[in-house]
């Protein structure tokens, strides 16, 4: 097992394969660097990909301080130096989406080549005119609230609708067996952390400044986020083109690898000029 110390001295699971053009991997909220496996073996046999674990999840360290997407972005960028990472790729699920929208709010995109984002808003609560975030434009301020005091309390209390709602299609028997795993797997002063640092982020003033080619990816079927959603973010970023995933959830990247490997392949091709 890789391990990278950040300069705030907190350890980052990480993982290398591959040679060639550079692609980035990054999680979402709650999951961790396995969330990709089933794509980084097939894109590893022709590229150099890293997936690793975000502060707080899978086998990073789970520190009191630094839960934020400002700190989860110096955390990238510390990562893609220590590997000296050129004209990467970096793809960004759902929370990964968010990290991907910080660190080019901090750090530019001097170090990217493209840019994927998975099934995620530029702004997760729904206030005003705004009714592009989180559910279809249904989720407010007092919601965002509500559900941290729950999340606080009890994160299985939160857990089991919430995961009822991202994928609906699972039985009771499976949707219990991964809530098991997803309790087991993750400290809820984490995840509380960062349910507070999307809510209140607000990236719409980020996106023209991501001006490298960039996907934007979102499942059909996602009951988090709508087409409109993805619409949006395309017509905000400079040179974005939207790809929807057939019959998908949120979990996209999950349930369709084979696509997720096509799309992310194409991204690095068509940047590249390769054939």
């Amino acid at each position: 097992m890789a391990f990278f110390e950040t300069s705030d001295g907190v350890k980052l699971y990480y993982q290398q394969q591959g040679e060639g053009n550079s692609i980035v991997l990054v999680h979402g909220w709650s999951a961790d660097h396995t969330a990709f496996d089933l794509s980084f073996d097939d894109l590893s046999k022709n590229y150099q990909v890293i997936s690793f674990d975000l502060r707080g999840h899978g086998s990073s360290d789970r520190p009191e301080k630094g839960l934020s997407l400002k700190r989860f972005a110096t955390d990238l960028e510390e990562l893609m130096e220590y590997l000296n990472l050129q004209d990467v790729t970096l793809v960004g699920h759902s929370m990964g989406g968010a990290t991907t929208f910080e660190y080019v709010r901090n750090f530019g995109v001097h170090r990217l080549k493209s840019v994927s984002i998975f099934d995620m808003t530029p702004k997760l609560v729904n206030e005003g005119e705004w009714n592009l975030g989180l559910y279809h434009g249904k989720y407010t301020r007092e919601d965002s609230l509500n559900d941290l005091t729950v999340i606080n309390e009890d994160f299985s209390e939160f857990a089991k609708p919430f995961f009822k709602i991202v994928v609906p299609y699972l039985t009771e028997d499976l949707l219990n067996e991964q809530l098991d795993l997803v309790v087991d797997n993750n400290t809820p002063h984490v995840l509380s952390a960062m349910w507070h640092a999307m809510a209140v982020s607000d990236f719409r003033d980020v996106l023209p400044n991501i001006t490298v080619p960039t996907q934007i990816v979102y499942g059909e079927k996602s009951t988090l986020y709508s087409k409109e959603t993805a619409a949006y973010l395309a017509s905000q970023i400079p040179h974005a083109k939207v790809v929807p995933f057939e019959n998908c959830t949120h979990l996209l990247v999950v349930e369709n690898p084979a696509k997720t490997t096509e799309v992310i392949e194409e991204m690095v091709k068509l940047t590249y000029n390769r054939k």
